[in-house]
């Protein structure tokens, strides 16, 4: 039992010495992305506002009422010029006072508040597709901070392997110096050479930071210069035509508001169909001889129905229509740029992929050439600068060949969120 305590124990103090942190994916930045984005949030503040839109529309069919009261005192009152024996036709005051209450009921608006209804979830998914094509561009804003760390970080790595090449090379040289066997200078060349990659290295790990600063900020991750991050393999099909970019919903549902907004247009000359009543309280009342106070009330319906509006609404369908023909073009417009887009993408794949194929092969030949060149400065044959030509030459290879690698698989990933697959 003891024995089973103190594995525990040493199990629990060393397992954080072995664990190692997962290296960070590019999907895992794009998700996390979205859900730290801002603009997400508006999502649900516009469902609150389509919420609270629709339930005053849906009012427009209960009861309205309004409590109004007047006093009003005039110049002049009607007076009835004939004097009946025995009978007194009493003369209205000037002064008149009135207290009502009036409720006003729709009965048949010709569909305007079923169309407003509509119209209103037309608003809600227009403004919510909206939010959608501002995470689609921050998914491209997250891969192009993603790529330039891998490929800082590539370069990083290949600088250190040439500058451990060098110091290995300078322990020998400095050797043969010390033997009178090569001169100083060829021992200092190599020297300034480790220190200018050593700045090369310093400059690249403080821009690195800079990105992952950014890609901190976008994603919420935490990570550090040292964090691994895993550079995809996506699997594209270069004949794919399944677009699927947020901003050709969006055009849609432009169009559908408008079209909404049409069948809201066509119904304001539609005859219209209400119920009202009122109770008051007042002097006069109905009575407009009698100077009492009294009660009255009335009920009734009204057909409101406007036969001519001098063209208003025919003017406003042909703008709405001029509208949608706006937003054509501009969903041509969109869809130039994109094939464009696509095209290009297509292109950056094919010109990565033919020019890693030759350069494996201006590696190895670089290669072969810094060995002989090493060999050479070994025996005297030439100098430190001579060979750090070569080093140099197979450095930038190397560096040809890892950005071309980075770069054909940004050039997939770009291909694929273009085509809104990503």
């Amino acid at each position: 039992m003891k024995i089973f305590f103190l594995f525990l124990i040493t199990l629990v103090i060393y397992t954080p010495a072995f664990s190692q942190e997962q290296p960070i994916t590019l999907d895992r930045c794009l998700q996390q992305a979205e859900l730290q984005f801002p603009l997400l949030k508006q999502k649900d503040l516009f469902g609150k506002i389509n919420d609270y839109n629709q339930t005053n529309i849906r009012t427009n069919f209960l009861p309205q009422s309004n409590l109004n009261g007047q006093a009003t005192w005039q110049s002049d009152v009607t007076q009835v010029p004939i004097k009946i024996p025995n009978l007194t036709i009493p003369t209205p005051y000037k002064d008149m006072y009135k207290l009502t209450l009036d409720v006003n009921q729709l009965i048949f608006d010709a569909g305007a508040t079923k169309r407003q209804a509509e119209l209103e979830k037309i608003n809600l998914e227009l403004n919510r597709q909206g939010v959608d094509v501002e995470l689609y561009k921050l998914r491209d804003r997250v891969s192009q901070i993603y790529f330039g760390i891998l490929l800082l970080k590539e370069n990083e790595e290949l600088l250190k392997v040439t500058r451990q090449d060098i110091e290995t090379r300078e322990k020998k040289i400095e050797s043969s110096v010390s033997h009178g066997v090569m001169l100083a200078s060829n021992l200092q060349v190599l020297q300034v050479e480790v220190l200018k990659i050593d700045q090369a290295i310093a400059e690249l790990h403080y821009n690195q930071e800079a990105l992952i600063e950014s890609l901190v900020e976008l994603t919420g991750i935490s990570m550090t210069s040292s964090s691994v991050l895993q550079l995809p393999e996506p699997d594209i099909n270069p004949g794919l035509t399944d677009i699927k970019r947020p901003e050709l919903k969006l055009f849609e549902l432009q169009k559908d508001k408008l079209t909404g907004m049409d069948k809201l247009t066509d119904t304001k000359n539609k005859p219209r169909l209400s119920g009202f009543g009122s109770v008051g309280y007042g002097r006069p009342g109905f009575n407009m001889l009698s100077n009492e106070f009294k009660t009255f009330a009335t009920v009734g319906a009204k057909l409101s129905w406007n036969v001519w509006d001098w063209n208003q609404k025919n003017n406003e369908r042909q703008s709405l229509g001029v509208q949608k023909s706006i937003i054509e073009t501009q969903k041509d417009s969109f869809n130039q740029n994109l094939r464009i887009a696509i095209q290009n993408n297509r292109s950056e794949i094919n010109k990565y992929q033919s020019l890693i194929e030759t350069d494996n092969r201006i590696i190895q030949l670089r290669t072969e050439i810094k060995l002989s060149a090493a060999s050479q400065l070994d025996n005297g044959v030439i100098t430190s600068s001579d060979y750090l030509t070569e080093v140099n030459a197979e450095l930038q290879a190397r560096l040809d060949m890892k950005t071309h690698l980075v770069k054909l698989v940004q050039a997939k990933i770009d291909y694929l969120i273009t085509m809104g697959q990503k």
